[in-house]
C-alpha cells in the first residue's frame, strides 16, 4: 500500500512538472523576445515531462494489477478452511533419514566418536525440501537396561537448524551431529535413532527412527541385555 501511494505522488508531481513545463511553452510561444535556442530547450523539457509521466502510469497501472492479484489469492485462502489451506502449502508431511548416517569419527582413533544423521523433510508429493523448524535427537542403546539405555538427547533450535542444512546437486539434508556425551560411550554396537521435527510453518511434529551401526573403541566393556 505504500508502494502504491508512492507511485500515485510520483505519478501526480509528474503531471504537475508537465503543467509547468506546458506553461512554460506556451508563455515563450507568446513573447517575441524568446531565443530559438530557449523555446528548443523548453520544448525539450516538456517532451521529457511526458515521457517521465507515461512512465509513471505504467508504473501505477503494474502496481495496482499486483495488488489486485495479491487481493484475488487473500480473498481465495480466506475462503477455505484450516484443513484445506494447510493442503495448498509447500510443507513437510514426513521425515526420513539418508542411508548414510551412521558413526563418525573426529580423532583419527579406533572407535566413533558420535554419529551424523542426514534427515530429510518430504512434501506430499515425495519431494525432499527445505523447511524451517527445530529437531530434537534421542539416542537409544536398545540392548541395554531400560534404565540405562539412553545414550544421549539432542536440541536444535531453528537458527541451529538453519546452518546445518545441505543441499548439492545429488542430496538435501540437515546434517546433524550428535558426540557422544563426556563419558559415555554407547556399550552396543547398534543403536536406534530417533529424530522428531517440529515444523515452524504449520506446527506439525514429524518423528522418524532408525537403527545405526557404530564402531566401538577396541577393549571396552560390553553389557549383556538385562534377562527377563
Amino acid at each position: 500500500m505504500n508502494l502504491r501511494m508512492l507511485a500515485k505522488g510520483m505519478l501526480a508531481a509528474g503531471r504537475l512538472h508537465l503543467m509547468v513545463a506546458t506553461a512554460l511553452v506556451l508563455a515563450a510561444a507568446g513573447c517575441g523576445g524568446v531565443t530559438a535556442e530557449k523555446y528548443q530547450a523548453t520544448q525539450r523539457q516538456l517532451r521529457l515531462s511526458q515521457e517521465r509521466v507515461r512512465q509513471l502510469e505504467h508504473q501505477l497501472t503494474s502496481e495496482q494489477e499486483g495488488l489486485r492479484t495479491l487481493q484475488a489469492q487473500i480473498a481465495r485462502l480466506r475462503g477455505l478452511d484450516r484443513k484445506e489451506t494447510m493442503e495448498q502449502l509447500v510443507a513437510p508431511v514426513k521425515i526420513d533419514f539418508a542411508s548414510m548416517s551412521g558413526g563418525y569419527d573426529t580423532d583419527n582413533k579406533p572407535g566413533d566418536d558420535g554419529v551424523v544423521l542426514y534427515l530429510q523433510p518430504y512434501d506430499a508429493d515425495g519431494h525432499v525440501i527445505k523447511a524451517a523448524g527445530s529437531i530434537q535427537v534421542v539416542l537409544l542403546d536398545p540392548l541395554s537396561a531400560a534404565d540405562q539405555n539412553v545414550v544421549g538427547e539432542y536440541h536444535f533450535d531453528v537458527p541451529t537448524t538453519r546452518k546445518m542444512w545441505y543441499g548439492r546437486l545429488m542430496t538435501h539434508h540437515f546434517s546433524i551431529r550428535c558426540p557422544w556425551p563426556s563419558g559415555k560411550t554407547p556399550v552396543h554396537a547398534e543403536l536406534i535413532a530417533h529424530a522428531a521435527f517440529f515444523d515452524l510453518l504449520t506446527g506439525r511434529t514429524l518423528t522418524a527412527q532408525k537403527a545405526i551401526k557404530i564402531v566401538r573403541p577396541p577393549g571396552l566393556p560390553t553389557s549383556t541385555a538385562p534377562q527377563p
